[in-house]
Formats: C-alpha cells, structure tokens, sequence
C-alpha cells in the first residue's frame, strides 16, 4: 500500500517553496522574536503569508525553544477549513506532511485511538478539506526550525461547537507534557487599522482573562479553535498570555484593510 503524503498547497504563494530561502526567512524572523520563560502547553499563531503574519508567528514558535530538545513531541494541529464547508472535525490521516523544509510524520496511531473512542462525535477521516487548506500547512515549517523529533495530528474544523475541538484537545493533551497544540488563527478582516485593532483587542483580553465571553466581540476566523483552548486552559488551570500583536498594516504599511495577527501561549504557572 502506497503511503499517504500530504503536499505543499501554498508555497511560492503564502511562503517561498525554495528550501534555502525559506530557511533564511524562518531564521530572520526567530532571531528577531524574544524569547520568554514559558514553556508553552499550547500557543495560537496566525496563519497568512509570511511577509505579513510572520514576524508575529516567529514569537510563538520562539518559546519551543524552552522545551526539551531531546525528546519526541506530538504537535495537535488545530486550524479553520477556508475553503470546504462540512460539520464537525476532519483528521489529516495523512503518513508524511511534505515542506519545502522535508517531510513531517502524522501520528496515525493517536488519530486511531481517538476515532475509536469517539464514535458519538462528528469525525472524518476524509482528507478533503485538507488538500488546500493554509490554516495549518503554514505552521509546519516553524515547527521544522524550532523541534528536533516531532510528529504532528492536523485537525481542521468546520461548522462545529468549540467543545468537540475542546474534546480532542482533552483527550489528546491528557496533561502529557510532549504533546503542544498550536491553534491556528488570524483575528479581524479588513477594518482600517485603528478598528481593527479596537475589535482584536476583545480577542486579546479573553487570552489573558481566559473569558469566553470577551470572545463575543472578537472576530478570529479561528474562534471555535480559541473558544476550545481558552475553555480548556481555564479546566485546567494554565494561563493564557498575549505574547505578540500586529496587523498586516505594521508590516505591509498599508493600514486602509488589515488583518490581526496575534502570538498567544497558554502555560503551566511554576
């Protein structure tokens, strides 16, 4: 049986498809990211072109760094489905993820335990809504850079409640300390910068409150993501901490219709 591998679908579009450039890209933005004493359980990162998000994805995937390099993490991918409307959540069951950086392998084996004792929810394995979507593809290469031994469960969602994304997370994470989620999120569309940012900031008081109810007024397309870790972080008492904020004005310089890019980690408070 041939193995399953998971393409680019936007290189050369959201991140140069050239190995050597896009490693010089990744390298330029983590050198310029701080790096913060949290060791991140779970972080949300954005997910447009690099050239405009990032600068603000590299302070998320600075903080792997304060991980282990010796050991095997397993990377919970959680991001929107841009481009296939379907109920419920979609597994990338998947064999390898390819980059331009190499090939990441999907840990079939934790999609297969959670599928099994899950019946009731609404699962798929259908890799469909996988094929184009951005979401979680762009996240893959800083993971390439900032972890050694790492193997990766892509979860896309679709017209779900956030406590189905909240239950994988539960179930996968089960307070294990090599499993990270990363949520994958851009916050508001197209305002003019300062509304924009007037609208981002409901998103960014509801990481550092972990209030859901500030989410109301936030506009992330990635919100059931948002809505499911918050809630967990709160279950079980992490702290949500803003880390990053821009818009695509910071780095495109045009500030008439941005995008919100935030950094957020979620950790255990030593």
């Amino acid at each position: 049986m041939s193995l399953q591998i998971r393409e680019p679908a936007v290189s050369d579009m959201f991140y140069p498809a050239d190995p050597v450039e896009l490693r010089k890209m990744l390298t330029a933005y983590l050198e310029k990211a701080p790096l913060y004493p949290y060791k991140p359980e779970a972080v949300a990162s954005p997910h447009a072109g690099y050239i405009y998000s990032g600068p603000v994805a590299a302070v998320s995937y600075k903080q792997f760094l304060n991980l282990d390099p010796d050991k095997h993490y397993t990377i919970l991918l959680v991001g929107p489905s841009h481009y296939v409307p379907f109920e419920g959540i979609s597994f990338g069951y998947y064999d390898y993820w390819l980059t331009p950086l190499g090939e990441v392998k999907v840990n079939k084996e934790e999609i297969e335990k959670f599928v099994a004792n899950n019946r009731h929810l609404p699962i798929t394995l259908n890799t469909i809504p996988h094929l184009k979507e951005h979401s979680l593809e762009v996240q893959v290469p800083f993971l390439q850079m900032v972890l050694q031994d790492f193997s990766i469960i892509p979860v896309v969602y679709g017209q779900v409640h956030y406590s189905v994304v909240e239950e994988v997370i539960a179930q996968i994470k089960d307070n294990r300390d090599d499993v990270v989620a990363v949520i994958s999120t851009d916050l508001s569309h197209y305002y003019p910068d300062h509304v924009a940012r007037e609208i981002d900031i409901n998103c960014n008081m509801a990481v550092e409150r972990l209030d859901l109810s500030l989410l109301d007024r936030c506009e992330a397309c990635g919100k059931i993501g948002l809505e499911a870790i918050i809630d967990y972080s709160k279950r079980v008492g992490w702290k949500g901490k803003v880390l990053d904020y821009k818009t695509s004005g910071d780095t495109s310089g045009d500030r008439s219709a941005v995008v919100g890019y935030a950094s957020y980690i979620f950790y255990k408070e030593e």
